[in-house]
């Protein structure tokens, strides 16, 4: 290929989509995600000749990661790739980018052309260099360096100036580039600017990847086989026969305390196409009746859809229900469920809603309104609930107590779940989602029998039974 000295002719659209191209390989990479090709983007302008390109991200005004990839007959499409990718993880100044970074960046796309060995020599050199036009390269023996054209204007260099801090970015002595066995090149270039391209109700980044779950894509399917292969609460011989449920309830603790439960569970069902998580609200921030608006969940090395428009029409058919992303930026208990229902149901929609404590006559109120929204679906989605069970009390409370709530859930009456559980100060943070959902499903002559599939507490896991919390996982129909 022949070295391009010109300028790429970029249209306005043309930058767009080179700015859109890099922010999608930038995503992709911070979240362990098949990395999309640029080609999709920008397939006409891909073979577009240049010198490089390189990938800056700014966090607050400050520099947070900037890579790139020059070659003298690079093409567009090429650079892209290598600078997005290493921008996102591979600066050695920085950590990695992380997902809840995303949405708070700046980044600039840096096209660059026309390198060119400045042939003068000594002082000669500055007067070769023009601020806010070159940026500057520097070779001496084994060390190297590069600046872009907007350093200088940044930072308000003139020529000397420049010269001098491209020869410390190379750590080389900030008069090297007086010297004649010093290579001084010029090039040329221009930044795409803009805010990180960001939907805050396209994708749900993980929050709890790395402490309720692996935080690698490697690790979390290696995890996820153990959960499906872990023999206790499964049928003898092996896998169950799947069949429809109206309903579950799995618990939400670390996958090392619980996670086996809630994948014995969820294994047992077959799925329709959507699914409705509800969970108790844990954190403070957002709506106290929230769905989540999201697209998509994401979670390392995959994503599950979601379905806005069921949210939408939960949100307008249940009062106080409300579209709001904020209650589920960092809530653990639809998150640590994501994963299992990806391997088990890949194809599923799935909309999560977070639910703050209430009145009994308020959680009956939200569960006929949802009734009258799922009633006349097609298929009804799964609803489950992610709730734990007792915490904190010793091994024997806590099983003593956690079978009174369970009896009342056996019982198939909401009211008596509710009352159990407030009687007897059984801290259960999903009560409220149970019985949301048992009430719905009465109201929809689906609540005929729940089963249980197995309790465990938290000190099977680490031994300390004088502090414990208790799990349950729960099939109804």
């Amino acid at each position: 290929m022949q070295i391009s000295r010109e300028k790429p002719a970029l249209t306005a659209d043309d930058e767009r989509r080179i700015f859109l191209a890099a922010a999608e390989r930038v995503s992709a990479a911070v979240m362990e995600m098949p990395s999309p090709s640029p080609d999709k983007t920008i397939s006409d302008l891909a073979d577009t000749p240049l010198y490089g390109i390189f990938v800056s991200l700014k966090h607050g005004g400050r520099l947070r990661s900037c890579c790139g990839y020059l070659n003298p007959v690079a093409t567009l499409g090429e650079a892209l790739i290598h600078a997005a990718d290493r921008a996102a993880k591979d600066d050695p100044r920085f950590p990695p980018i992380a997902a809840e970074e995303l949405e708070y960046l700046k980044m600039e796309v840096w096209i660059l052309w026309g390198k060119e060995e400045i042939a003068a020599r000594g002082e000669d050199r500055a007067r070769e260099v023009i601020v806010g036009k070159h940026g500057l390269q520097i070779a001496q023996g084994l060390y190297g360096g590069l600046l872009l054209p907007g350093v200088a204007t940044e930072h308000g260099f003139d020529a000397r100036t420049f010269l001098s801090q491209t020869c410390l970015k190379a750590g080389l002595p900030p008069d090297a580039w007086l010297r004649d066995d010093a290579s001084v090149f010029r090039f040329e270039g221009y930044a795409i600017r803009g805010d990180f391209p960001w939907d805050k109700n396209e994708i749900r980044f993980p929050s709890q990847a790395g402490s309720f779950y692996p935080g690698s894509a490697g690790e979390l399917d290696r995890a996820l086989g153990r959960l499906f292969d872990d023999p206790r609460f499964r049928p003898p011989n092996g896998a169950p026969q799947r069949q429809s449920y109206a309903a579950a309830m799995v618990p939400h603790a670390g996958w090392v305390y619980s996670g086996h439960l809630a994948a014995a569970v969820l294994e047992r069902v077959e799925f329709p196409e959507r699914v409705v998580v509800l969970c108790p609200k844990h954190y403070p921030g957002g709506a106290g009746w929230a769905v989540a608006p999201h697209r998509r969940w994401r979670f390392p090395g995959g994503e599950v859809s979601s379905d806005p428009e069921l949210a939408a029409r939960l949100a307008d058919g249940v009062q106080g229900l409300q579209l709001d992303a904020e209650a589920h930026r960092q809530e653990h208990a639809i998150e640590v469920q994501i994963p299992l229902l990806a391997r088990l149901a890949p194809q599923a929609r799935v909309v999560g809603i977070s639910v703050g404590q209430g009145a009994l006559d308020e959680a009956l109120r939200f569960a006929s309104q949802m009734a009258d929204v799922l009633r006349d679906m097609p298929q009804r989605p799964l609803l489950i609930i992610s709730s734990d069970m007792n915490h904190f009390a010793d091994d024997g409370q806590t099983r003593r107590v956690d079978r009174l709530a369970l009896d009342a859930i056996e019982s198939l009456d909401p009211r008596r779940l509710y009352e159990t559980v407030r009687e007897n100060r059984i801290s259960m943070c999903g009560m409220y989602p149970c019985a949301i959902v048992m009430e719905t499903l009465r109201q929809l002559d689906a609540l005929h029998r729940a089963e249980l599939v197995g309790y465990a507490t938290s000190a099977e896991v680490n031994g300390q039974r004088d502090r414990v919390v208790g799990y349950a996982g729960m099939l109804f129909e």
